[in-house]
């Protein structure tokens, strides 16, 4: 039975993530997208054209499966062991974290799980999500670009703003803000043997 004490208390737990809502959206602007491209060259050592999945091994040493956009016409033709130059598009979705706000740690989530019944088959599901933290190290909203480094070390990157709204957004954007990606898609858009 619930009692009057639950629903007061249910009434002041309601409240309280309301407002906590509320100034997280004043703190935090939500929907920066970008677009990048590039190529890297890797030999194919997987091809699920089902699933529109290549599995590469990269010069450097790195793997990865990734899906293939459905531009990508000849993807049946490719085959294990053929070495390609892999065009990539990569889209990530910011949020812009306020003055004196905490960003999340960096992480890296994976979940698979699977489910069968004897006789009747089986099913499975998998979902990932990458949050990283960024600093602005240049803002060019004339372009609509903005340039970006890892906290811990390496290139700086230059990505497009896509999105109307994340252009619109770009003027408030300062060289060494932080930016949390909280979204991230790479796709492969075009795959060329190499000779």
């Amino acid at each position: 039975m619930i009692g009057r004490r639950y629903l007061i208390a249910g009434a002041f737990a309601g409240a309280g993530l309301v407002a906590a809502g509320s100034a997280l959206a004043q703190q935090a602007t939500v929907g920066i997208q970008t677009v990048t491209t590039y190529s890297l060259d890797a030999r194919i050592t997987a091809v699920d054209p089902a699933a529109r999945t290549v599995s590469l091994a990269f010069t450097n040493g790195a793997t990865a499966t990734r899906n293939v956009s459905q531009a990508v016409a000849d993807f049946g033709a490719r085959k294990v062991g053929d070495m390609v130059s892999v065009g990539f598009e990569d889209t990530l979705t910011f949020v812009l974290s306020g003055p004196n706000v905490a960003t999340p740690r960096n992480r890296d989530t994976s979940v698979t799980a699977t489910a069968s019944a004897t006789g009747m088959g089986a099913a499975g599901v998998s979902a990932s999500e990458s949050i990283g933290n960024w600093w602005v190290v240049g803002v060019n909203p004339a372009a609509n670009t903005i340039s970006l480094v890892n906290p811990a070390g390496g290139a700086v990157r230059t990505y497009n703003v896509t999105t109307q709204a994340g252009r619109e957004q770009l003027p408030r954007v300062k060289v060494g803000d932080s930016l949390t990606a909280i979204n991230t898609q790479v796709l492969v858009v075009s795959i060329t043997p190499k000779a």
